[in-house]
Protein backbone atom coordinates (compact mmCIF):
# COMPACT_ATOMS: atom_id res chain seq x y z
CA UNK A 1 0.00 0.00 0.00
CA UNK A 2 1.01 3.62 -0.76
CA UNK A 3 1.19 5.48 3.18
CA UNK A 4 1.54 8.72 1.16
CA UNK A 5 -1.64 8.13 -0.86
CA UNK A 6 -3.75 7.01 1.49
CA UNK A 7 -2.69 9.53 4.44
CA UNK A 8 -3.23 12.21 1.85
CA UNK A 9 -6.75 10.74 1.15
CA UNK A 10 -7.48 11.30 5.15
CA UNK A 11 -6.30 14.27 5.16
CA UNK A 12 -8.47 15.27 2.16
CA UNK A 13 -11.70 13.63 3.67
CA UNK A 14 -11.06 15.34 7.04
CA UNK A 15 -10.68 18.52 5.75
CA UNK A 16 -13.63 18.27 3.43
CA UNK A 17 -15.80 16.91 6.68
CA UNK A 18 -14.77 20.21 8.51
CA UNK A 19 -15.91 22.85 5.71
CA UNK A 20 -19.31 20.64 5.92
CA UNK A 21 -19.52 21.38 9.17
CA UNK A 22 -19.00 24.89 8.84
CA UNK A 23 -21.07 25.48 5.88
CA UNK A 24 -24.09 24.08 8.25
CA UNK A 25 -23.30 25.57 11.14
CA UNK A 26 -26.11 27.92 12.16
CA UNK A 27 -26.55 31.56 13.34
CA UNK A 28 -26.72 31.70 17.12
CA UNK A 29 -28.11 34.83 19.28
CA UNK A 30 -27.00 34.46 22.88
CA UNK A 31 -29.76 36.11 25.43
CA UNK A 32 -28.94 37.91 28.66
CA UNK A 33 -31.44 35.92 29.79
CA UNK A 34 -29.28 32.65 29.23
CA UNK A 35 -31.74 31.26 26.57
CA UNK A 36 -30.15 30.92 23.05
CA UNK A 37 -31.57 31.43 19.68
CA UNK A 38 -30.38 28.97 16.76
CA UNK A 39 -31.33 29.40 13.14
CA UNK A 40 -29.99 32.39 10.82
CA UNK A 41 -29.56 36.31 10.96
CA UNK A 42 -31.44 38.09 8.53
CA UNK A 43 -30.74 42.27 9.44
CA UNK A 44 -29.90 44.60 12.63
CA UNK A 45 -31.95 47.96 11.79
CA UNK A 46 -33.63 50.26 14.27
CA UNK A 47 -32.87 49.03 16.92
CA UNK A 48 -34.25 45.23 16.05
CA UNK A 49 -32.73 42.41 15.41
CA UNK A 50 -34.64 40.32 12.71
CA UNK A 51 -33.74 36.48 13.09
CA UNK A 52 -35.16 33.10 11.40
CA UNK A 53 -34.89 30.80 14.58
CA UNK A 54 -35.23 27.00 13.55
CA UNK A 55 -38.53 26.28 15.62
CA UNK A 56 -39.82 29.76 16.44
CA UNK A 57 -39.58 30.99 12.37
CA UNK A 58 -38.74 34.71 12.08
CA UNK A 59 -38.23 36.88 15.40
CA UNK A 60 -37.65 40.77 16.47
CA UNK A 61 -35.48 40.89 18.67
CA UNK A 62 -34.41 44.33 20.89
CA UNK A 63 -30.61 45.02 21.11
CA UNK A 64 -31.26 45.57 25.02
CA UNK A 65 -32.26 42.05 25.12
CA UNK A 66 -28.90 40.60 23.75
CA UNK A 67 -26.04 39.23 25.23
CA UNK A 68 -23.66 38.31 21.51
CA UNK A 69 -24.20 37.04 18.23
CA UNK A 70 -22.35 34.21 16.11
CA UNK A 71 -23.28 35.01 12.20
CA UNK A 72 -21.08 33.21 9.95
CA UNK A 73 -23.52 31.46 7.82
CA UNK A 74 -23.97 34.08 5.27
CA UNK A 75 -21.73 37.19 4.58
CA UNK A 76 -23.13 40.74 5.74
CA UNK A 77 -22.94 44.34 4.66
CA UNK A 78 -22.34 45.75 8.43
CA UNK A 79 -22.38 49.73 8.79
CA UNK A 80 -21.52 50.78 12.42
CA UNK A 81 -22.07 54.26 13.97
CA UNK A 82 -18.39 55.12 13.47
CA UNK A 83 -19.38 55.41 9.62
CA UNK A 84 -17.44 52.48 9.13
CA UNK A 85 -18.64 49.69 6.22
CA UNK A 86 -17.60 46.23 6.75
CA UNK A 87 -18.30 42.88 4.75
CA UNK A 88 -17.61 39.89 7.04
CA UNK A 89 -19.17 38.18 10.05
CA UNK A 90 -19.92 38.33 13.49
CA UNK A 91 -18.06 36.73 15.83
CA UNK A 92 -19.23 36.07 19.67
CA UNK A 93 -18.01 38.33 22.23
CA UNK A 94 -16.97 37.38 25.85
CA UNK A 95 -18.21 40.76 26.73
CA UNK A 96 -21.99 41.16 27.55
CA UNK A 97 -23.52 43.57 24.79
CA UNK A 98 -20.49 43.55 22.04
CA UNK A 99 -19.71 41.33 18.85
CA UNK A 100 -16.59 41.04 17.14
CA UNK A 101 -17.03 42.02 13.39
CA UNK A 102 -14.87 40.23 10.85
CA UNK A 103 -14.28 41.04 7.03
CA UNK A 104 -11.40 38.55 6.91
CA UNK A 105 -8.63 41.22 7.73
CA UNK A 106 -9.15 42.54 10.80
CA UNK A 107 -11.35 41.96 13.81
CA UNK A 108 -12.78 44.93 15.59
CA UNK A 109 -15.22 44.47 19.10
CA UNK A 110 -18.30 46.74 18.40
CA UNK A 111 -21.31 46.88 21.25
CA UNK A 112 -24.29 45.89 19.46
CA UNK A 113 -25.71 49.02 19.80
CA UNK A 114 -23.55 50.92 17.81
CA UNK A 115 -24.32 48.14 14.61
CA UNK A 116 -25.89 51.12 12.52
CA UNK A 117 -27.28 48.85 9.67
CA UNK A 118 -26.71 44.95 8.93
CA UNK A 119 -28.08 43.65 5.86
CA UNK A 120 -27.63 39.59 4.67
CA UNK A 121 -26.18 39.22 1.27
CA UNK A 122 -28.28 36.38 -0.10
CA UNK A 123 -27.53 34.24 -2.73
CA UNK A 124 -31.16 33.38 -3.85
CA UNK A 125 -32.95 36.34 -5.52
CA UNK A 126 -36.38 35.99 -4.10
CA UNK A 127 -34.32 35.74 -0.54
CA UNK A 128 -33.42 39.61 -1.30
CA UNK A 129 -36.70 41.06 -1.43
CA UNK A 130 -37.63 42.78 1.25
CA UNK A 131 -40.57 45.15 2.59
CA UNK A 132 -44.15 44.91 2.73
CA UNK A 133 -47.72 44.89 1.25
CA UNK A 134 -50.86 46.24 2.54
CA UNK A 135 -54.25 46.94 1.55
CA UNK A 136 -57.53 48.74 3.05
CA UNK A 137 -61.20 49.71 2.66
CA UNK A 138 -64.04 51.93 4.45
CA UNK A 139 -67.65 52.40 3.94
CA UNK A 140 -70.15 54.36 5.27
CA UNK A 141 -73.91 53.36 4.21
CA UNK A 142 -75.25 57.24 5.30
CA UNK A 143 -73.02 58.39 2.10
CA UNK A 144 -73.47 54.80 0.09
CA UNK A 145 -69.05 55.80 -0.66
CA UNK A 146 -66.24 52.50 -0.61
CA UNK A 147 -62.97 53.76 -0.65
CA UNK A 148 -59.98 50.97 -1.45
CA UNK A 149 -56.51 51.61 -0.71
CA UNK A 150 -53.52 49.50 -2.15
CA UNK A 151 -49.58 50.07 -1.05
CA UNK A 152 -46.74 48.37 -1.30
CA UNK A 153 -43.06 49.12 -0.36
CA UNK A 154 -40.38 46.80 -1.43
CA UNK A 155 -36.30 46.78 -1.20
CA UNK A 156 -33.87 44.86 -3.08
CA UNK A 157 -30.53 44.97 -1.43
CA UNK A 158 -26.92 44.12 -2.77
CA UNK A 159 -23.65 44.95 -1.53
CA UNK A 160 -23.03 48.72 -3.09
CA UNK A 161 -26.60 49.02 -3.96
CA UNK A 162 -30.19 48.96 -3.43
CA UNK A 163 -33.53 49.05 -5.70
CA UNK A 164 -37.00 50.26 -4.23
CA UNK A 165 -40.23 49.54 -5.76
CA UNK A 166 -42.99 51.45 -3.92
CA UNK A 167 -47.07 52.15 -4.74
CA UNK A 168 -49.66 53.65 -3.35
CA UNK A 169 -53.60 53.59 -5.22
CA UNK A 170 -56.46 54.85 -3.50
CA UNK A 171 -59.86 54.26 -5.37
CA UNK A 172 -63.40 55.63 -4.13
CA UNK A 173 -66.66 53.95 -5.02
CA UNK A 174 -69.48 56.79 -5.33
CA UNK A 175 -72.98 55.30 -5.67
CA UNK A 176 -71.47 52.86 -8.37
CA UNK A 177 -69.55 55.68 -9.76
CA UNK A 178 -65.58 54.47 -9.50
CA UNK A 179 -62.82 57.10 -9.19
CA UNK A 180 -58.92 56.93 -9.18
CA UNK A 181 -58.67 59.21 -6.81
CA UNK A 182 -54.74 59.02 -5.98
CA UNK A 183 -52.23 57.20 -7.05
CA UNK A 184 -48.09 56.59 -7.45
CA UNK A 185 -45.44 54.35 -8.29
CA UNK A 186 -42.05 55.00 -7.86
CA UNK A 187 -39.18 52.92 -9.29
CA UNK A 188 -35.68 53.76 -7.91
CA UNK A 189 -31.83 52.65 -7.49
CA UNK A 190 -29.58 54.08 -4.35
CA UNK A 191 -25.27 53.34 -5.21
CA UNK A 192 -23.49 53.59 -1.70
CA UNK A 193 -20.51 56.02 -2.54
CA UNK A 194 -19.20 55.27 1.21
CA UNK A 195 -20.85 54.95 4.51
CA UNK A 196 -22.16 58.58 4.23
CA UNK A 197 -22.80 59.55 0.84
CA UNK A 198 -25.44 58.07 -1.90
CA UNK A 199 -25.93 58.68 -5.46
CA UNK A 200 -29.48 57.71 -6.80
CA UNK A 201 -31.51 57.53 -10.37
CA UNK A 202 -35.47 57.27 -10.08
CA UNK A 203 -38.36 57.16 -12.37
CA UNK A 204 -41.72 57.87 -10.48
CA UNK A 205 -45.68 58.24 -11.84
CA UNK A 206 -48.02 60.13 -9.81
CA UNK A 207 -51.88 60.95 -10.32
CA UNK A 208 -54.21 63.40 -7.54
CA UNK A 209 -57.43 64.29 -9.17
CA UNK A 210 -57.68 66.44 -6.36
CA UNK A 211 -54.99 68.89 -7.43
CA UNK A 212 -56.20 68.78 -11.28
CA UNK A 213 -53.14 66.00 -11.93
CA UNK A 214 -53.88 63.23 -14.59
CA UNK A 215 -50.64 61.67 -14.55
CA UNK A 216 -47.08 63.23 -13.90
CA UNK A 217 -44.15 60.97 -15.16
CA UNK A 218 -41.24 62.19 -13.27
CA UNK A 219 -36.97 61.56 -13.94
CA UNK A 220 -35.21 61.66 -10.85
CA UNK A 221 -31.39 62.18 -10.41
CA UNK A 222 -30.16 62.76 -6.69
CA UNK A 223 -26.99 62.48 -3.94
CA UNK A 224 -27.90 62.34 -0.80
CA UNK A 225 -26.43 62.17 2.81
CA UNK A 226 -27.04 60.08 6.26
CA UNK A 227 -27.38 61.49 9.31
CA UNK A 228 -28.35 59.99 12.84
CA UNK A 229 -26.38 57.56 13.18
CA UNK A 230 -28.43 56.07 15.98
CA UNK A 231 -29.44 52.52 16.60
CA UNK A 232 -33.03 53.17 16.73
CA UNK A 233 -33.07 56.90 14.63
CA UNK A 234 -32.03 57.43 11.00
CA UNK A 235 -31.86 60.11 8.76
CA UNK A 236 -30.90 60.88 4.84
CA UNK A 237 -31.08 63.88 3.40
CA UNK A 238 -31.02 64.48 -0.55
CA UNK A 239 -31.48 66.50 -3.03
CA UNK A 240 -30.58 66.77 -6.99
CA UNK A 241 -32.91 67.23 -10.30
CA UNK A 242 -36.13 66.46 -11.48
CA UNK A 243 -37.97 66.24 -15.12
CA UNK A 244 -41.59 66.48 -15.00
CA UNK A 245 -44.47 65.59 -18.17
CA UNK A 246 -47.68 66.18 -16.32
CA UNK A 247 -51.46 65.86 -18.09
CA UNK A 248 -53.65 67.68 -16.59
CA UNK A 249 -58.06 66.63 -15.94
CA UNK A 250 -58.70 68.44 -18.95
CA UNK A 251 -56.36 66.78 -21.32
CA UNK A 252 -53.45 69.63 -21.63
CA UNK A 253 -50.30 68.48 -21.43
CA UNK A 254 -46.94 69.97 -20.86
CA UNK A 255 -43.35 69.90 -22.04
CA UNK A 256 -40.26 69.35 -20.20
CA UNK A 257 -40.64 70.42 -16.70
CA UNK A 258 -37.28 71.35 -14.25
CA UNK A 259 -37.43 71.27 -10.36
CA UNK A 260 -35.17 71.08 -7.61
CA UNK A 261 -36.44 69.25 -4.90
CA UNK A 262 -35.01 68.67 -1.15
CA UNK A 263 -36.36 66.01 0.67
CA UNK A 264 -35.51 64.41 3.96
CA UNK A 265 -36.03 61.09 5.39
CA UNK A 266 -36.45 60.12 8.84
CA UNK A 267 -37.08 56.52 10.44
CA UNK A 268 -37.63 55.97 14.46
CA UNK A 269 -37.82 52.44 15.77
CA UNK A 270 -39.67 52.64 19.26
CA UNK A 271 -37.80 49.89 21.39
CA UNK A 272 -40.42 49.22 24.31
CA UNK A 273 -43.69 47.25 22.90
CA UNK A 274 -46.14 47.61 21.46
CA UNK A 275 -43.49 46.90 18.69
CA UNK A 276 -43.97 50.29 16.63
CA UNK A 277 -42.20 52.46 13.82
CA UNK A 278 -42.69 56.16 12.55
CA UNK A 279 -41.52 57.32 9.39
CA UNK A 280 -41.61 60.99 8.08
CA UNK A 281 -40.76 61.99 4.71
CA UNK A 282 -41.18 65.31 3.74
CA UNK A 283 -40.56 66.38 0.03
CA UNK A 284 -40.53 70.22 -1.51
CA UNK A 285 -39.61 70.75 -4.96
CA UNK A 286 -38.92 74.09 -6.71
CA UNK A 287 -39.38 74.88 -10.82
CA UNK A 288 -36.86 75.97 -12.43
CA UNK A 289 -38.77 76.98 -15.61
CA UNK A 290 -42.22 77.29 -14.02
CA UNK A 291 -42.90 80.95 -12.61
CA UNK A 292 -41.72 79.95 -9.52
CA UNK A 293 -43.73 77.23 -9.18
CA UNK A 294 -43.71 75.37 -5.68
CA UNK A 295 -44.54 72.07 -4.91
CA UNK A 296 -44.94 69.98 -1.65
CA UNK A 297 -45.51 66.31 -1.16
CA UNK A 298 -45.01 64.61 2.41
CA UNK A 299 -46.06 61.58 4.15
CA UNK A 300 -45.77 60.35 8.06
CA UNK A 301 -46.48 56.25 8.55
CA UNK A 302 -47.28 54.43 11.59
CA UNK A 303 -46.37 50.71 11.80
CA UNK A 304 -47.59 48.43 14.60
CA UNK A 305 -46.79 44.90 14.13
CA UNK A 306 -49.42 42.87 16.04
CA UNK A 307 -47.80 39.72 15.30
CA UNK A 308 -45.22 38.59 13.31
CA UNK A 309 -45.71 39.68 9.49
CA UNK A 310 -48.41 41.11 10.22
CA UNK A 311 -48.78 45.20 10.52
CA UNK A 312 -51.43 47.41 11.03
CA UNK A 313 -50.10 51.24 9.23
CA UNK A 314 -51.80 54.66 9.74
CA UNK A 315 -50.13 57.39 7.02
CA UNK A 316 -50.96 60.91 6.85
CA UNK A 317 -50.63 62.37 3.56
CA UNK A 318 -50.38 66.07 1.97
CA UNK A 319 -49.59 67.91 -1.15
CA UNK A 320 -49.75 71.11 -2.19
CA UNK A 321 -49.34 72.75 -5.66
CA UNK A 322 -49.20 76.86 -6.22
CA UNK A 323 -49.78 76.11 -9.25
CA UNK A 324 -52.78 73.40 -9.66
CA UNK A 325 -53.63 72.08 -12.65
CA UNK A 326 -56.84 72.52 -14.72
CA UNK A 327 -60.01 70.91 -13.36
CA UNK A 328 -59.24 71.34 -9.78
CA UNK A 329 -60.62 73.81 -7.42
CA UNK A 330 -57.97 73.77 -4.66
CA UNK A 331 -54.02 73.68 -4.59
CA UNK A 332 -53.93 71.56 -1.57
CA UNK A 333 -55.02 68.16 -0.51
CA UNK A 334 -54.43 66.12 2.42
CA UNK A 335 -55.23 62.77 4.16
CA UNK A 336 -55.27 59.51 6.52
CA UNK A 337 -55.24 55.82 5.02
CA UNK A 338 -55.60 53.16 7.38
CA UNK A 339 -54.53 49.61 6.56
CA UNK A 340 -53.41 46.32 7.23
CA UNK A 341 -50.37 44.42 5.84
CA UNK A 342 -47.98 41.28 5.27
CA UNK A 343 -44.30 41.73 5.81
CA UNK A 344 -41.54 40.23 3.79
CA UNK A 345 -38.38 38.97 5.82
Amino acid sequence: MNWKIFYLSIFVIFCFSGFQTIAQEQDTLYLRNGQIMVGKLNSIALGVIEFDDLDLSVQNVRYHKIKTIKAAKSTYRIETIDQKVYFGILKPSTTYGEVIVDDGFVEKPYPIVDIYNLVSLEKRFVKKIKGTVSAGYSYTKSSDIGRTNFDWNLRFTEDKYQVNFTGSFIFTNNQGEKTRDRESVGLGTFYNLNSVLVVGLGINYQRNIELGLASRLQQVLGFGRRFLYKSNLQGILSSGLVMNQERSLEGNSTGNLFEIPLQYKLSYFHYAAPNLSFTFFPKAFLGLNQNGRKRFDGDANINWEVINNLNLGLQFYSNYDSQALEGSTTNFDYGIVLNIGYKFK
